[in-house]
């Protein structure tokens, strides 16, 4: 169960509104849309695979040629009456992108040759009465388009022969593309202010908590795992904030991942951690945090990324008997690195809990970007080594003598020392503990680097400079004269 439906073009329009025309591309499964789409956007955005389905969301992204930009739609494969479950959705999918569209590219397989299915998708399209642009792809050599001419028998009045592996008659399909857009006022979208990634183990709820967040169905939803394949990106206005929505295929531990194509999907999840500014990491309530949650949220630190914990599926765990407050002492005893990152205890099934993702996730990403005075920064060593004694190390007191701030994005904290190393880890993270109190972080990682420097200083006092002008020294007494 999702929430409710709703037309599942209202991205694509949503964007057109802002001045950018959509382009969809169509057609049976396996006839290069994906590799298309990539070679539009400039960038390998979409899994492509010699697999038939692969694609199964549809792909948004924004493409630029010569002076016109147009939002490219990648969608699901055109084919009627397939065998897989999910068949009737994708096709659903695909037909309301080309209800949005301002041209539709419609992509047959050259190397296949034509069937019937090829003219049942194509009588499909040609109901919805868009601009239509037919392309046979796979040319990839000259002479083959002599082989391809049945694709005529469609009644086309114009073929357009590509390959869009090699790029080759791509620019002269753009050509045509771009002839056919509508002229509009206004420029693509800024950026957003937040990129949040749902990231999480097959089957936690990451696709279901997406069509919640969006209000509609963006993402196909089913309980088989690894129905998300590609990232999906939604973007969304939420809390007086511009918020993109990135959903992963799910990660699983190397050694179950299976086959080429999860591969594919596992590694384009891993990226995408780095394209975000928050990290929503969903995990199934009812079974806990499990240790590959907590591989995950290792590799999202480790990423220098913020991150919110997405307690999903909690409706179920209540019923068992869990206790919000027994739930988060238990992950903290048992993964102590976690005890930064906020919980949202959720039900992507009932809708309980979702309401409070963006708002968490803008608390992380605001703590990431956060920069702070250098005399608070000082103010606040001050307090905590009169709160609690510097150890000794090598036979030394660490003397903490000045902080500040030397990067953000997540916040860098410099500690200039009488010792570099040996300072025991539980001093570090007390100062840690310390800091993100005085300085209202949550959700971010906190790095704090400590560098040995010859000088004493006061307390507080900012470091002197170890180059520069010599000191005045006093000139030399004259020697009293000889007699």
């Amino acid at each position: 169960m999702t929430s409710p439906r709703r037309d599942s073009g209202a991205e694509a329009r949503r964007i057109a509104a802002e001045g950018l025309p959509a382009v969809v591309l169509v057609g049976r499964a396996n006839a290069g849309k994906s590799t298309l789409f990539n070679r539009f956007a400039k960038g390998g955005r979409a899994i492509t695979s010699s697999i038939p389905g692969t694609t199964r969301d549809l792909n948004f992204a924004r493409a630029k040629y010569g002076d016109r930009e147009f939002v490219v739609v990648d969608s699901g494969g055109l084919e009627l009456g397939g065998h897989e479950r999910m068949t009737d959705r994708i096709v659903s999918e695909a037909l309301a992108a080309v209800g949005v569209a301002d041209v539709v590219v419609f992509m047959l397989d050259g190397r296949g040759g034509l069937s019937e299915a090829d003219s049942e998708a194509l009588a499909l399209v040609r109901e919805t009465g868009c601009p239509l642009i037919m392309a046979v792809n796979k040319i990839d050599r000259p002479g083959q388009e002599a082989e391809a001419s049945e694709f005529y028998s469609l009644g086309a009045d114009e073929l357009f022969f590509i390959s869009a592996a090699h790029g080759r008659g791509v620019d002269e399909l753009l050509d045509q593309v771009v002839a056919r857009l509508p002229e509009r006022e206004g420029s693509a979208a800024a950026s957003p202010d937040l990129r949040l990634a749902l990231v999480g183990r097959p089957n936690v709820g990451k696709s279901s908590l997406l069509n919640r967040l969006s209000g509609f169905e963006r993402a196909i939803v089913d309980d088989t795992p690894g129905t998300t394949r590609d990232p999906v990106d939604v973007r969304l206005t939420s809390h007086g904030r511009d918020v993109l929505l990135i959903d992963t295929a799910g990660i699983r531990r190397p050694p179950k991942v299976e086959g080429e194509l999860e591969h594919h999907s596992v590694g384009r999840a891993i990226e995408t951690i780095r394209r975000a500014n928050v990290v929503l990491l969903v995990i199934d309530a009812s079974e806990g945090i499990t240790d590959q949650d907590a591989r995950l949220a290792r590799l999202v630190d480790t990423s220098d990324r913020s991150m919110v914990i997405v307690c999903n599926k909690w409706d179920v765990a209540a019923k068992a008997g869990r206790k919000v407050a027994t739930f988060i002492r238990d992950a903290h005893e048992r993964y102590p690195f976690l005890e930064y990152a906020s919980m949202v205890f959720t039900s992507a099934v009932t809708g309980d809990g979702v309401d409070g993702i963006i708002p968490a996730a803008t608390q992380a990403g605001d703590s990431w970007r956060a920069v702070f005075q250098t005399s608070l920064l000082n103010r606040t060593l001050a307090e905590a080594t009169a709160a609690m004694d510097p150890p000794q190390v090598d036979r030394r007191r660490l003397n903490l003598m000045y902080v500040t701030q030397v990067g953000n994005a997540p916040p860098r904290l410099r500690f200039f020392t009488n010792v570099e190393h040996g300072i025991p880890a539980h001093y570090i993270r007390f100062i840690e503990t310390r800091f993100r109190k005085s300085l209202g972080l949550i959700g971010t990682p906190l790095r704090l680097d400590f560098r040995r420097t010859g000088r004493s200083w006061v307390q507080g006092a900012p470091p002197r400079p170890t180059r520069g002008k010599p000191r005045n020294r006093p000139a030399p007494r004259p020697k009293p004269a000889r007699a």
